[in-house]
This record gives C-alpha cells, structure tokens and sequence, in this order.
C-alpha cells in the first residue's frame, strides 16, 4: 500500500477531541458536519469509480479508511452529545430534588 502523505497513518490515528463546555447541539451539529463530510466523499468516490481509469487501485483501501475515519468521528460526536445530555439531565433532577428538599426545611 502507498503512503502518500501519510495517508493510512493519519487515517488510523485520527481523533475527534470536543470542547468541553460544547453543549450536546453544538456536538450533535460537529455529528452530522463530520457525516456529512463522509456522504460527499462516498458520492465522490462512487462517481470516481464509474469513470474508467480514475480510481488508482492501490489508493482505495485508503479512501476508505478516511471514510471510516468521518464516520467513526460523528459517530464519537453523537455518543459524547448523548453522554452529556444524560448528564445534564441528571444535574437537573440534582438540583430539582436539593431545591425541593430546602423548601421542606
């Protein structure tokens, strides 16, 4: 397999780090860019394919490692949007039953 620039080494090794005051919409809209990025490039990659001649064989497999990459990323996204959303949700209940409990006192 060619290493172009690095190609399959940044593939394997790419990581999607968020803020971490991002609220779960901002990490949910950071999903479906990442997404997004790997639709087009599989729309590209399907019209590469039909064209005879374009497609350099030995470079496929890492094109379909940077797909894998985008979707492993928004799918990263989501789960760390989900993550937070539970946890914002159970904050909420916290403080919902300590407001309750001092108005008992």
């Amino acid at each position: 397999m060619n290493n172009v620039f690095g190609e399959p080494w940044i593939t394997r090794h790419t990581n999607y780090f968020s803020n971490p005051d991002a609220s779960p919409d901002a990490l949910l809209n950071d999903a479906t860019e990442w997404l997004q990025f790997a639709h087009n490039a599989i729309q590209l990659l399907a019209e590469l394919v039909n064209e005879p001649g374009d497609v350099d064989a030995n470079r496929l497999p890492i094109m379909l490692e940077g797909i894998s990459a985008f979707i492993d990323m928004g799918a990263r996204c989501a789960a760390q949007a989900h993550g937070r959303m539970q946890w914002l949700q159970l904050h909420e209940e916290e403080c919902a039953a300590i407001e309750a409990e001092d108005s008992d006192k």
